[in-house]
């Protein structure tokens, strides 16, 4: 996943070579370091108003963020740290779910393209290859008003690691998956053209399309698996998503149960 560049043009022009996209990634701050992606991006709209697409992108995080404000580990300059500004106040915040299905769904499209679609996407965002995890999505929404203001949609792939800190549990990278470099940056621009795409699909009112497509890809669906609640470990399968992203799963020659974030775990 390389392209032939002239030398001599600049980093970000290479990145923009690559783009197809009407405005996502077209405005980009390319930064060495920096505590985390979305809490810069945060920091910069405290002070100016950015365009639609606008992309921050790190080689490192000191202080990278994930899901329930779990820590994001990466090694520095090895893989894809970013974060992208929207603005989709054409969604009602009582449908905001379709937002992370949007975005996931976007990073899969990408990422199936060079994996061979074994990828999967695990309730509710993350990205993974097989049974390990590829990469995590954090969403952070700006609400004013009852009306939504501004989403970040950050992203954290595993692109060029290839030893992990121990405390993870089962990480995987693009380079240990297809046996060679890959380019970040080529990373980023063939991200940006997947996403956009999704997006300006969910702008458009295709909802039933992407409803259909984030259970088609969703990792595990309608198969039976253990899972662990707060009291116990259990048989289920997983059987819908709710409007509101809570996991839909009914127990094998049981129940029908609803769990959101932190209330249910995957026995990998």
């Amino acid at each position: 996943m390389s392209r032939d560049i002239p030398s001599g043009i600049s980093r970000e022009q290479k990145i923009n070579n690559g783009l197809h996209t009407l405005f996502t990634g077209r405005q980009l701050t390319l930064l060495e370091t920096v505590n985390s992606t979305n809490s810069f991006m945060n920091n910069l709209l405290l002070h100016h108003r950015l365009p639609e697409g606008a992309a921050v992108v790190a080689g490192e995080q000191s202080a990278g963020r994930g899901l329930a404000h779990e820590r994001w580990i990466s090694d520095g300059g090895k893989n894809l740290l970013m974060t992208i500004l929207f603005y989709p106040a054409f969604l009602s915040i009582h449908h905001l779910f379709l937002l992370s299905k949007t975005f996931s769904l976007g990073i899969y499209d990408g990422i199936a393209e060079l994996v061979n679609n074994e990828v999967k996407i695990k309730w509710p965002n993350d990205i993974y290859y097989r049974d390990k995890k590829l990469g995590g999505i954090l969403i952070e929404n700006s609400i004013r008003h009852i009306t939504l203001n501004h989403s970040l949609f950050g992203l954290g792939l595993n692109v060029n690691q290839e030893i992990f800190p121990p405390e993870l549990p089962n990480p995987v990278s693009l380079k240990m998956i297809l046996g060679k470099q890959i380019a970040v940056d080529d990373c980023f621009s063939m991200l940006c053209n997947t996403l956009e795409r999704r997006y300006l699909q969910l702008k458009a009112g295709h909802v039933n399309k992407i409803n259909e497509d984030y259970i088609k890809a969703m990792y595990r669906f309608g198969e039976f698996h253990e899972y662990e609640n707060r009291i116990e470990k259990f048989t289920a399968k997983i059987s819908s998503v709710a409007d509101d992203g809570k996991l839909i799963l009914t127990r094998k020659n049981g129940p029908t149960e609803k769990y959101d974030l932190k209330e249910v775990k995957f026995v990998l």
